[in-house]
């Protein structure tokens, strides 16, 4: 069988749901939420600081896929991206052997369920600052592809990202 594993992309579909905090305020996930634009209505964290209490925000995102309940909306990984590129191939391959490489939450299967993030890898002149996630920063990025020895691998993905595919 053959495991398809694809970059994220930048562009989230426009009713992407999100985790929330206690008040119920939206959290958006960037890489750097200190120099995040301010914003009314949003929080800003990263994926593995601290909720509330003693347990991260991949923490929580972790016990929401195991609770499947998703009251807050959240989409599977392969419908979260706008591109159809993610849809052709599950459609394809289907859910069990499509992986998407998430600069935010690592190699994620692609009907986990994923909140709406803006974290990238991506070097270019008009990526802003808070949504680069630079080499040494520290993540604790989930890894959903098992090696079983049989499988044949493809990887679709730019040279930002080919080191954390490698990584993982």
């Amino acid at each position: 069988m053959v495991k398809v594993v694809i970059q994220c992309a930048a562009g989230k579909q426009a009713d992407a749901g999100h985790l929330t905090d206690r008040q119920g305020k939206r959290i958006l996930f960037v890489a750097k939420p200190g120099i995040a634009p301010p914003h009314q209505d949003m929080g800003y964290a990263r994926p593995d600081d601290l909720a509330e209490g003693t347990e991260t925000w991949r923490d929580r995102l972790l016990a929401y896929n195991r609770n499947r309940d998703n009251p807050r909306m959240l989409l599977p990984a392969y419908k979260l991206y706008r591109d159809g590129t993610y849809r052709v191939l599950v459609d394809r391959y289907g859910t069990d052997n499509v992986f998407i490489l998430s600069a935010g939450w690592g190699l994620i299967a692609a009907d986990f369920l994923t909140p709406n993030y803006d974290i990238t890898f991506s070097n270019a002149k008009n990526v802003e600052p808070y949504k680069r996630r630079r080499k040494g920063d520290r993540y604790h990025d989930l890894c959903m592809l098992r090696d079983d020895g049989e499988d044949k691998l493809v990887f679709f993905g730019g040279k930002d990202y080919q080191p954390l595919f490698r990584e993982l």
